[in-house]
């Protein structure tokens, strides 16, 4: 079995990293092949709505008009039996990276053939040939744990998008909140982005994280996008806004 992370920080070996390569050891002690993708490090263009992926009702990977290299991440994607997504939280969102990159993966890969709410012509997956697991880790750079439902949009977001995406599940996700090894001072609080720590416990969430989801895949227990389920889950979303 195969995981594949995708990582949209602009930072090599930053907190998101570091727990990204966490959960991927522990993705390996359960007996998965894993490989680790820094989005930063590819040439991923922003789209310009052309909708030539859009007007392809047939293909697994509908073609595109960019020339770079989102169609070489969404072959690694299909081939992977797990994709782990990783970002830190920008502006309490995911970074632009991530966003510019899923945005370009929308129509490559589901085709507008699919029906939510009743409304025909919305996106379904392409690639029906399994189920694949997913799950994410997003890093805080100065909020605290209690506070993540004001800063951690991003991760509602994924779980929105990514199994249709993927015709996978969610899996499981993390949240690692900003921890200080002292109280900071005023001045401190300035920099505070420069004076986060990782705990071991955030590191042994991370590497559990990767765990659960190659025994996830192990287990066959992987369920397939289910649209109908989407739709309820949204339905109750919306009742408890």
């Amino acid at each position: 079995m195969k995981v594949l992370a995708l990582n949209a920080t602009y930072r090599t070996n930053g907190t998101t990293t570091s727990l990204v390569n966490k959960a991927l050891e522990g993705a390996e002690t359960a007996g998965a092949q894993t490989e680790h993708l820094l989005l930063k490090d590819y040439d991923i263009r922003y789209c310009t709505n052309c909708l030539k992926c859009y007007g392809d009702l047939e293909s697994e990977i509908a073609p595109c008009t960019h020339d770079d290299d989102v169609t070489f991440i969404l072959e690694k994607i299909k081939d992977a039996d797990g994709v782990l997504l990783g970002s830190p939280v920008h502006m309490g969102f995911v970074t632009g990276l991530m966003y510019v990159f899923m945005e370009r993966a929308c129509f490559r890969l589901a085709r507008p053939t699919g029906e939510i709410f009743g409304l025909k012509g919305c996106p379904e997956p392409r690639l029906t040939d399994k189920a694949r697991a997913c799950a994410s880790i997003v890093t805080a750079g100065w909020v605290p744990e209690e506070m993540r439902q004001y800063c951690d949009q991003g991760t509602e977001w994924l779980k929105e998008n990514v199994p249709m995406l993927f015709n996978g599940e969610f899996v499981v996700d993390q949240y690692a909140a900003a921890y200080f090894p002292h109280e900071l001072t005023d001045d401190e609080w300035q920099r505070a982005f420069f004076l986060r720590k990782l705990t071991d416990s955030q590191h042994q969430e991370a590497f559990e994280l990767g765990k659960t989801l190659a025994a996830r895949i192990a287990q066959g227990s992987v369920r397939p996008f289910d649209a109908a389920a989407a739709t309820e889950a949204l339905e109750q979303s919306a009742n408890k806004a």
